[in-house]
């Protein structure tokens, strides 16, 4: 990893990529191993936790195929990792409420997703980044501009660069893709995100549950040993109430909505909170420029699919990248519109299926149905039922799950 100095006169490479979170470095990282002259940019990464990492992702095959692919995958700790093996949904907290079930046997998969720590992640990406070759600027970007002649960014130390190819990778709120001009649509939800980790006094037997209701949506996720961790997408006020709790008065509110199904819960660390909102730029690509992972869209999180679209992305930019025909530049907007036609519709689905849920559970949410959808809430615990009695349809949802 080079840290190249600081001058007026524009840095020249391939690509830049702006963010240096796990999208971005996983794209830089990418792009470098394909021989292309790579600058990532990015602030400094902000201080580890101490303990267990509340941040959880949950990978599914297709993201573990692309670590490996990156060699990303051995370099992280098979020891603080956890398979789900099965994953149990339930469409509210009842005794009697009907269990929509999906297992990796029926997948035919080694397992539906794996649960790591973020700081596991991210530091084995910042790890293989340093040996990649690539150029890092720990810097803030001030100004970023693309035309179908060159893209090019100004950064906070004074540095201009300029490239064939400028990939912004940096987050939701993409100060990047505003720089660019490129519209986005964007709808907060009336819920956050309160996670944390705990102890839990049975074994989960890599199991994984998610209960949907008037709490919003709980679901508790394995990880190694007898230890688990929770994503409660609660409504506003509740996650008001949740996060004044103390750790153990919240440990006895997540193991009641969780009806008891690992005993006892014991804290690993505080809880914390996520705003939620729904993220869908407008278009993909401009000249020279491309929206990656949260920039071009960001979803609710009741699938755990985020981080997994994101990859995804990547995926298809290396892809797209390494068929290109020889004769077609980098930035060639026929190029980068192939990326946008694959990721379309994967992300378009996904951002369907998660915000249709999230409607159709949630009562606050209840009025921004559409009209045609209105009678499908009288109806959702039929086609619950339905689906869970319905092998082809549970292998559907499975396949698109691990894909």
């Amino acid at each position: 990893m080079q840290h190249a100095p600081a001058s007026g006169t524009p840095v020249v490479s391939d690509v830049i990529v702006v963010g240096r979170g796990a999208n971005g470095c996983a794209a830089a990282l990418g792009l470098a191993q394909a021989g292309l002259r790579v600058t990532l940019v990015g602030p400094e990464s902000p201080p580890e936790p101490a303990d267990w990492d509340p941040r959880i992702y949950a990978l599914s095959p297709a993201s573990r195929a692309l670590l490996e692919r990156l060699r990303v995958w051995p370099a992280l700790d098979a020891s603080r990792m956890a398979a789900i093996q099965r994953m149990r949904v339930f469409p509210d907290s009842r005794p009697d409420a009907p269990e929509l079930g999906f297992s990796a046997h029926e997948a035919g998969v080694p397992a539906l997703a794996w649960v790591l720590e973020g700081r596991q992640l991210t530091r084995a990406l910042h790890q293989a980044v340093g040996f990649s070759g690539l150029t890092l600027r720990t810097a803030q970007v001030l100004q970023a501009r693309a035309s179908p002649q060159a893209a090019e960014v100004e950064l906070d130390d004074g540095t201009c660069l300029r490239a064939k190819l400028l990939v912004a990778a940096d987050g939701a709120g993409s100060p990047v893709r505003a720089m660019l001009g490129m519209p986005v649509s964007e709808r907060a939800y009336p819920q956050r995100a309160v996670v944390a980790n705990f102890a839990c006094a049975r074994g989960h037997a890599d199991e994984a549950w998610q209960w949907f209701g008037d709490h919003g949506v709980l679901a508790l996720l394995p990880l190694p040993g007898e230890r688990c961790s929770i994503v409660w997408s609660a409504p506003e006020p509740l996650a008001d109430e949740l996060l004044s709790l103390s750790t153990e008065g919240f440990a006895l509110r997540v193991a009641e909505a969780a009806q008891g199904v690992l005993g006892a819960l014991c804290p690993l660390g505080p809880a914390r909170a996520f705003p939620l909102r729904l993220v869908r730029a407008e278009r993909l690509v401009a000249p020279r420029a491309l929206l990656l992972g949260d920039a071009a869209h960001a979803v609710h999180p009741l699938a755990g699919q985020g981080l997994n679209l994101g990859f995804g992305d990547v995926a298809e930019l290396l892809s797209v990248i390494a068929g290109r025909e020889p004769f077609r530049d980098l930035g060639d907007h026929l190029l980068l519109r192939r990326y946008e036609r694959a990721r379309r519709e994967p992300v378009l689905a996904m951002a369907f299926a998660t915000d249709g849920l999230q409607r159709l559970f949630d009562a606050s949410s209840a009025a921004s149905l559409p009209a045609a959808l209105q009678p499908l809430r009288a109806l959702r615990e039929t086609g619950w039922r339905m689906v869970a009695g319905t092998p082809w349809l549970r292998r559907r949802l499975i396949r698109h799950a691990v894909s």
